[in-house]
């Protein structure tokens, strides 16, 4: 069913695009594919342009050049954790619920986009200066975004005082986990399995009772400290 929703959503999403919109994500996926495949310097504009059968002029309207490509691939997937209004989602469902969702949103995100996870590890060096400042920029901007609901984890007492901006990127990186060591993970956690161990890991070692009770009130019945186990071959 969720299957089901999320390819409803996806349908949804992709018809209230214009047409140069989902020309440009054409070419973004087939250029992520192929950077991946092959490597970003032994990819051309020619293979990008053979991939989905259009003409150079077609991707050169669109982008300026293959590292225009690479940087738009990188910040389109980063724009995606920006989506969620995590300020209404804080005054709406409140701290702790919110930064369930945030984590769920790293988890997801890296799922859906292990390529462009893994290209940017890989080919980040390869953007011009300014462009890095500017994936810097946008990562900062996530961080803060959790950092902001730590803090108010820790001001309405669910959570004991911690390192916030440590524990913020811990977020990040678990769910870059599942994209890099997707090949000896996927074989033992599924998604969700592998979302429960990021609760255990990084939500609740760090609550009060009050956070406790709290995270349990909210987890459905289930026992929020049991961990799921791995499968068996």
């Amino acid at each position: 069913m969720q299957a089901l929703n999320r390819a409803n959503d996806s349908h949804e999403d992709q018809s209230k695009k214009s047409v140069p919109e989902r020309r440009r994500e054409q070419i973004i996926e087939a250029a992520v594919a192929l950077f991946s495949e092959q490597g970003y310097f032994q990819t051309t504009i020619d293979d990008i342009c053979t991939r989905i059968g259009v003409g150079k002029g077609l991707v050169y309207r669109y982008f300026k050049d293959k590292n225009d490509v690479l940087f738009c691939a990188l910040c389109a997937v980063l724009e995606k954790y920006k989506k969620e209004d995590i300020l209404h989602l804080l005054e709406q469902v409140g701290p702790l619920a919110t930064l369930r969702k945030i984590l769920a949103i790293n988890c997801s995100l890296a799922q859906q986009h292990t390529q462009e996870v893994v290209l940017a590890y890989r080919s980040t060096t390869d953007l011009m200066p300014e462009q890095r400042q500017q994936i810097k920029a946008i990562e900062l901007e996530i961080v803060a975004q959790i950092r902001k609901c730590l803090e108010a984890c820790i001001g309405e007492g669910l959570m004991h005082p911690i390192n916030v901006k440590i524990v913020a990127y811990e977020y990040v990186m678990f769910g870059h986990t599942w994209a890099l060591k997707h090949w000896a993970l996927s074989g033992d956690f599924t998604p969700s399995e592998f979302l429960a161990v990021g609760e255990n890991l990084l939500i609740w070692p760090f609550l009060t009772d009050k956070g406790r009770r709290k995270l349990d009130a909210t987890s459905n019945g289930q026992d929020a400290r049991k961990l799921p186990r791995a499968k068996r071959a």
